[in-house]
């Protein structure tokens, strides 16, 4: 609640003051030169001249500034005495106060007038009559408000004519902040201020520059006393007294004033806990409004209304706005007032701004500002914008919720203030409350949305619920399940165990006996799918659903819903049918017509009642491969009439042949169409034994070309085809098509890799007899130069031309054991073999290979390293390694190792430290015509190491490398001593 009774103000208040007594704002006045303790007596010697300090002091006796307190100024001068004589009747301050009967008296009343009222303005308004004038010629009360300022609450004159001066006097000369004399000292210290006698030529000489202090003169203040008025040990005010006539004051007075103030600070404190007990009162009723303003409100818009409403009457701010913020931290204005459309527009952040741009940072702590530039020195960023709101106390305070901010309450003055304790805790508890009805709406909106989507879902996904009343023993469906059980789609109740009855025969039992068990289990939740039979077929359901135990822990109810899944069904079987022929067909990829059996057999138990698969003929027609039915009698005699040519033209199979379309035809055309269909009594009789009620053909293409037909069709009671079924016939017969247009390029495939082959084996052979032939002549040409003498470049060209003819040779030799690997005809010759003596003479016919790459050779071998295997395919095999070894590793050495393991197999490795391998070479290098490196650089066909591996392997062993990047490759070669018992060539 805002504290208006602690508002400032300049203008007295209440009823005009009687002649004896006129409330007055504030004063305050200086200590005397000695001290604040000083004690100086009313007939003292030697009382201290004013001084410009002095002078200072009670200028700031009669206007108080900013500083917290209540200062009562009591002042009189001669010339006030004069010109307002005591009224007849009226007791004077000396009959009154002077004797100690009198001040008791005088403290009596006093406290008894004090004590009479509990309203603050009252009871300094009384204070006030009271020193006036029977203590003293005039005074002031100052009253320290809430946000720390001093405000003049009352005042009193002997002459009301001049109390509008005294109000002035505070109003256009405030009080230094922090200041030592004074009013200042006195509200800042708690101790009083005492200046008995103030010189008249001094004072005079001080106020010709300071209009104020003349002012105070015409007042009266000779004689100055600045007493606190303090209670439970703070400062909330000060009452100043003021004497037109010197030395006025005394000793006996000042104590007087003290008591004077002791008890009306006692009084002033009752009031303000007073005030505040109303106020918390008031706000707490306020909060019970809120309260159940808020359980009404079932929107964020109403909650929003309610916060704003009750904030802009209960906080006095002039702009109010409650901001919703969403998880992804946009925020969207729910309520706003007194806020101009720029902040309007600032408050609807978009996502893509950063929110370090917008508001501050959320925090669980409200921030409370008193003025404009605390707001900008905390949030900078925002400080163009609220300069533009206006000056004044700014408030954010967040709507904290149980999990996260929903939104902010933001607050804004027209003037600096300060927030009171009370006043925060009470807007953060109506923020609180707030936040939590924004939770309720939340959730209520929540639930609001989801039930409207369970509707549309139960509207538009053909769904219905059920009760069972086991205590009413009854069955209750909506019209939205009988509906879907093919019945008048109206609520109904039947008696318990009517579902059942219109369960599938193949179905009922199980699912019966899963709800006997639910009625004697301890609740829990169940599910099933089952079939339900309807005038036009079976459907089929899913139900779900919850038992509900009584106050004795038996099943009384049962509730749930129930779906129609029929689609999902048929859809599932679709998909399960395609999967399976798809992985019939990938297993018969070299002859498909074995698998084509299996798929009609597939098509039969997913989707329709019989299959029928025609496949085109050399001669154009179509011949009848296979066909299925789901009764084994018409199975069979369907079997019985593979090869009749007794189709007639409009048979829906031939005409999608001739077409290349898909055909369709329902019951009521093909009985129609029958004479067409059949052109024989015994085909029209298979026809009409099977009375298909939908039939469906679908031609299998490819490459342009019709390859055959599938035809399904259906009988009753299986359900009529739909285009959904089309859809997936269309799909098999794509599937079939494929695979039967791989199995044929599979067989022209392979035939034209057996001729490749053959052809390779007879180049082979034919290369092979004029390479011979070569060799020879370039043998006897060598000999016979040997034998002239002749020697000179005719014989290097003889030795270069011998190389590229072995090399050649070698070329055709790879060819031909190529050829003979794929044909399945590489032989071999076992026999005892020494693989050290092997090695040593491989390595010694290369000596000039590894001479001519720099290829320094280290063996380490044994002494004899014995087994069973083919010499001289061994020894192609050695020769390969050693010659790849000089060829990626020249320049570098090369190390042969060989030895026996544990398990008595033999190992060899040939290690060179060349260029290696990379790594995705690695799994390709043993391939047929693969290379791991330029063939430009190092040239060959890639048969070696292909070769290599096949012989290997068909000695029971084989062949590992290892090999990383410029570290070289080591290549190790393991065989078993004795010949596997079964070993075949590839």
């Amino acid at each position: 609640m805002p504290e208006s009774s602690l508002e400032p103000s300049t203008e007295p208040a209440g009823e005009p003051p009687p002649p004896s007594a006129v409330l007055t704002h504030d004063a305050a006045c200086a200590p005397p030169p000695g001290g604040v303790d000083a004690p100086v007596s009313a007939g003292q010697a030697g009382v201290p001249a004013v001084t410009t300090e002095a002078a200072n002091s009670v200028l700031e006796a009669v206007s108080p500034g900013t500083q917290g307190g209540a200062a009562v100024n009591v002042l009189s001068t001669p010339e006030a005495a004069k010109e307002v004589p005591p009224r007849t009747g009226e007791p004077s301050a000396s009959s009154e106060t002077g004797s100690e009967t009198g001040r008791f008296a005088f403290l009596a009343r006093a406290g008894e007038v004090l004590g009479s009222s509990l309203d603050e303005p009252t009871v300094l308004g009384q204070l006030a009559r009271l020193v006036v004038p029977a203590l003293a010629d005039w005074c002031a009360v100052d009253a320290l408000t809430p946000s720390g300022k001093v405000v003049r609450r009352a005042a009193a004159h002997r002459d009301p004519a001049l109390v509008s001066t005294v109000y002035a006097i505070a109003e256009h000369w405030r009080l230094e902040e922090n200041g030592s004399q004074g009013v200042a000292h006195v509200l800042r210290t708690g101790q009083h201020h005492f200046i008995p006698d103030v010189s008249e030529q001094q004072f005079q000489e001080a106020a010709r520059t300071r209009p104020a202090l003349a002012e105070a003169w015409r007042l009266g203040c000779r004689s100055v006393m600045l007493v606190p008025l303090e209670a439970r040990g703070r400062v909330l005010g000060c009452l100043s007294l003021m004497a037109g006539t010197a030395g006025r004051f005394g000793e006996c007075d000042l104590e007087l004033a003290r008591e004077l103030a002791r008890r009306a600070a006692l009084s002033l404190d009752n009031a303000l806990l007073y005030g505040e007990a109303r106020q918390a009162q008031a706000r707490t009723a306020r909060l019970q409004a809120v309260t159940a303003a808020l359980s009404r409100a079932a929107s964020e818009d109403a909650v929003a209304q309610v916060l704003a409403r009750e904030v802009w009457e209960a906080s006095g701010a002039t702009r109010v706005a409650v901001l919703a913020l969403e998880e992804d931290g946009v925020t969207r204005p729910l309520r706003v007032l007194g806020y101009s459309e720029e902040a309007l527009a600032a408050f609807t952040r978009p996502p893509d701004r950063p929110a370090s741009q917008g508001f501050p940072e959320i925090r669980r702590e409200a921030g409370w500002f008193a003025s404009l530039e605390e707001f900008v020195a905390r949030y900078p960023q925002d400080a163009e914008l609220a300069r533009r709101q206006g000056p004044g106390a700014r408030a954010v305070v967040p709507l904290w919720g149980e999990t996260r901010v929903r939104g902010l309450l933001l607050l804004a003055w027209p003037e600096s203030r300060v927030f009171p304790a009370a006043e925060r805790a009470f807007l953060e508890a109506l923020a609180h409350q707030c936040s939590q009805a924004l939770e309720r709406a939340a959730l209520y909106e929540a639930l609001r949305e989801r039930t409207e989507r369970l509707r549309q879902a139960l509207v538009t996904g053909d769904m219905g619920t059920w009760r069972v009343d086991l205590v009413r023993n009854r069955e209750l469906r909506d019209a939205a399940l009988n509906h879907m059980l093919g019945l008048p789609a109206v609520d109904s109740v039947l008696p318990v165990g009517s579902l059942l009855e219109q369960l599938h025969p193949e179905d009922r039992p199980h699912v019966e006996a899963e709800f006997q068990r639910h009625l004697r289990e301890a609740p829990g939740f169940f599910e099933s799918e089952f079939r339900v039979l309807r005038r036009d077929g079976a459907r089929w359901m899913h139900s779900v659903g919850q038992s509900i135990a009584g106050p004795d822990g038996k099943v009384t109810e049962l509730t749930g819903a129930m779906a129609d899944i029929t689609r999902r069904k048929e859809a599932e079987e679709r998909l399960q049918l395609l999967l399976d022929a798809s992985r019939v067909l990938a297993l018969r990829l070299d002859d498909v017509e074995e698998a084509l059996p299996e798929v009609a057999r597939l098509v039969v138990d997913h989707v329709a009642t019989g299959c029928l698969v025609d496949l085109a003929a050399p001669d154009g027609t179509l011949r009848r491969v296979t066909a299925a039915h789901r009764d084994a009698a018409h199975a069979a005699r369907l079997q019985q009439a593979l090869g009749g040519t007794d189709r007639g033209p409009e048979h829906p199979a031939l005409q999608c042949f001739r077409s290349g379309e898909v055909r369709f035809v329902s019951r009521l055309d093909f009985k129609q169409r029958c004479d067409g269909v059949s052109t024989s009594d015994a085909h029209r009789a298979l026809v009409d034994s099977l009375e298909p009620t939908s039939v469906l053909s679908v031609p299998l293409r490819a490459r342009g070309r019709t390859l055959g037909v599938i035809t399904l069709f259906t009988s009753e009671p299986q359900r009529t085809l739909v285009a959904a079924d089309v859809t997936m016939a269309e799909e098999l017969a794509l599937r079939v098509s494929v695979a039967l247009e791989n199995a044929r390029l599979f067989h022209d495939a392979q035939a034209a890799v057996r001729l490749r082959d053959e052809f390779l084996s007879v180049a082979s052979h034919e290369l092979k007899t004029p390479l011979t032939s070569l060799i020879l002549q370039h043998n006897l040409i060598g000999r016979a130069l040997e034998n002239a003498g002749t020697q000179g470049p005719v014989t290097g060209r003889l030795n270069t031309a011998q190389r590229q003819v072995l090399r050649l040779t070698a070329l055709v030799d790879n060819l031909l054991d190529v050829s003979r690997l794929s044909l399945g005809k590489l032989a071999l010759e076992r026999a005892e073999v020494d693989l050290a003596q092997l090695t040593r003479d491989a390595v010694e016919r290369l000596e000039d290979v590894f001479a001519q790459a720099r290829c320094p050779l280290t063996l380490e071998l044994p002494r004899t390293l014995t087994g069973q295997w083919d010499s001289l395919r061994l020894d192609q095999v050695l020769v390969n390694l050693l010659t790849n070894a000089a060829k990626y590793g020249a320049g570098h050495p090369v190390t042969v190792r060989a030895g026996v393991d544990a398990s008595d197999e033999v190992w060899l490795e040939v290690r060179d430290e060349g260029i290696g391998i990379e790594a995705d070479a690695l799994p390709r290098l043993f391939g047929r015509f693969e290379r791991a490196v330029s063939e430009r650089h190092y040239g060959g066909m890639g048969l070696g190491l292909y070769i290599s591996r096949q012989i290997v392997e068909a000695l029971g062993g084989r062949i590992d490398v290892d090999s990383q990047p410029g570290q070289g490759a080591t290549f190790t070669l393991r065989l078993p001593r004795m010949a596997s018992l079964s070993v075949a060539a590839p």
